[in-house]
């Protein structure tokens, strides 16, 4: 049994960079402890900004190996979650970079993924319950954003998905704050025009 192990509830649980200090001393199960923590978030994120599993799975795989080799260039200074965000998402764009392909969102999502969908078509639609059926609202918006640059698709992920506010997605993406204000402002803008000719067409 690992000494990581929950035995004594969330107040015991070593914080993600006492974690990262144990691995550098030497601790592997320490890593495999923070593997455990986020290999689902990133599987997760990889999977909406790249369209399928098997793209997600590879990718989540790179991020792992990128962090063993990295831990050691964490400086502490900011919380390692924002820290490992920014690794996974360059990996994740290095990725579709390689591919030359536009990614797609094309397969359904499983329940372990969050609703975007859902609250996106709420705020492009005055009353979608009135005219459509929900299904059928969040297949449209989930395929409005697989059509989004890739820039913008990650700052709807990591604003309106995983809910970072402003600054954290700026400390995240390494951009400027007034750049996600405009990213994200820009992304909206597309995704209500697209929606609008849908909603056209429906009513």
């Amino acid at each position: 049994m690992s000494k990581y192990d929950d035995n004594g509830g969330e107040q015991d649980r070593p914080t993600d960079e006492e974690l990262v200090r144990d691995f550098l001393d030497g601790d592997q199960a320490a890593f495999e402890e923070l593997v455990g923590r986020y290999e689902s978030v990133i599987m997760n994120m990889a999977y909406r900004l790249l369209g399928n599993r098997s793209d997600a799975a590879d990718v989540c795989q790179e991020v792992f190996v990128l962090l063993m080799r990295k831990l050691g260039s964490f400086r502490f200074e900011a919380k390692f979650s924002t820290w490992l965000y920014r690794v996974s998402l360059n990996a994740c764009h290095d990725y579709a970079r390689r591919l030359r392909r536009h990614v797609s969102i094309s397969e359904s999502p499983g329940d372990d993924l969050p609703d975007i969908e859902q609250r996106l078509a709420d705020d492009a639609f005055d009353s979608p319950e009135a005219s459509m059926e929900r299904a059928e609202i969040q297949k449209t918006v989930r395929e409005a954003i697989a059509r989004l640059p890739y820039k913008f698709k990650e700052v709807i992920y990591l604003h309106d998905i995983s809910g970072y506010n402003y600054k954290e997605v700026a400390r995240i993406l390494d951009i400027s704050l007034g750049t996600v204000k405009s990213r994200l402002n820009r992304a909206r803008a597309r995704l209500a025009k697209e929606l609008e000719g849908y909603r056209e067409q429906m009513g």
